[in-house]
């Protein structure tokens, strides 16, 4: 494997965010693991949440592309969420468009991810986001 420093993408002000991320790019495949330790409050720039960086450009192929993403709130929200990392039609390939957990309204709709707490409210343990899957590189 191989490592890389991801970066969360749409963000406002400074990323109070860590990264760390391995992959593996052979046979026109790229399987990747990033996960970013928010230590410092982190707020996106925008509705649309958070985004991130990828190791290898994807190739976009006009569908979308969907990774497994889990959010441990640990000491800001006490909880954990599962959702999606995805790559809309219309990217670039070289980051993930939008990164998104289960809400507590409209159902198990999906949310965007725009805040993450870090060290505020009281919070003593940092929130950690993991990203990881598989795509055909550009």
């Amino acid at each position: 494997m191989t490592a890389w420093t991801p970066q969360l993408t749409n963000v406002a002000g400074q990323d109070g965010t860590t990264g760390v991320g391995e992959y593996v790019d052979a046979n026109g495949m790229v399987t990747f693991t990033a996960m970013f330790v928010a230590r410092k409050e982190t707020n996106s720039a925008s509705s649309a949440g958070f985004g991130m960086t990828l190791p290898v450009p994807a190739k976009v192929t006009g569908a979308r592309t969907v990774f497994n993403l889990e959010l441990d709130g640990r000491d800001a929200d006490h909880g954990q969420w599962t959702g999606e990392a995805l790559i809309y039609a219309g990217n670039d390939g070289k980051t993930v468009d939008r990164l998104r957990v289960t809400g507590t309204s409209d159902g198990a709709a999906l949310v965007n991810i725009n805040h993450l707490y870090g060290d505020v409210e009281g919070a003593k343990d940092a929130e950690i986001l993991t990203v990881s899957g598989s795509y055909i590189r550009a």
